[in-house]
């Protein structure tokens, strides 16, 4: 991104691919505001020069958040996805950041999924109703009006792996980011893999166009 770009706003910058994301905007010298529920964790884990809003989607007014702010970058993800989290949390929240960005004008929204939100060919049946609320709040962001691009990562890794079914939680970042400009990643959605990026038709960042 150009360190022109206005400023971004980033959801779940304190997670696994959320502070990847954070890192490399903040390398461009692109203006940053991170949504977090925890200020001294996001402070203790991403330094305390950071324009911070504390809060809560699910129940915060998001207005504020979202004041000046040009592109949306969203990591959110609840970690209890067996249990329900997925509806419970990420779906609700990201319905509410989505009104908020239309409200605001935003020029660009980028929502992290997963694989197997939709039915996905290798996505076992239990999975997919696991990830189901992740495929629902696409369809509330693309139902929007907002301008998007969703990116669907498989199985996060920390770090390099060989597994077909996985994904670097680096390389999830980098085309995270990408995605916030590139004019081809408008209005469309990708699938993330090791497995995706050595088909013919992949992007080598962004993984193949679904």
């Amino acid at each position: 991104m150009s360190t022109a770009s206005g400023r971004v706003l980033v959801v779940g910058g304190t997670g696994r691919t959320g502070r990847h994301v954070v890192s490399l905007l903040r390398e461009a010298g692109v203006p940053l505001r991170l949504l977090v529920r925890d200020r001294a964790r996001a402070e203790a884990e991403l330094g305390a020069d950071l324009d911070l809003v504390v809060g809560d989607a699910l129940d915060l007014e998001l207005g504020p958040a979202f004041a000046g702010v040009e592109r949306v970058v969203s990591t959110l993800g609840s970690r209890n996805v067996h249990g329900g989290g997925l509806r419970t949390v990420d779906l609700p929240a990201t319905a509410r950041l989505v009104a908020a960005a239309r409200e605001a004008g935003v020029a660009r929204f980028v929502l992290c999924s997963t694989i197997g939100a939709v039915p996905t060919p290798g996505v076992p049946a239990h999975m997919l109703e696991w990830f189901a609320p992740k495929g629902e709040a696409e369809a509330v962001l693309r139902a929007s009006g907002v301008p998007f691009a969703i990116v669907r990562p498989g199985g996060l890794h920390d770090g390099p792996t060989d597994d077909p079914r996985m994904i670097d939680c680096s390389h999830v970042a980098r085309a995270l980011v990408a995605a916030l400009t590139r004019d081809d990643a408008l209005g469309a959605t990708f699938e993330l893999s090791n497995a995706r990026l050595q088909r013919p038709d992949a992007d080598p960042l962004l993984g193949v166009r679904v």
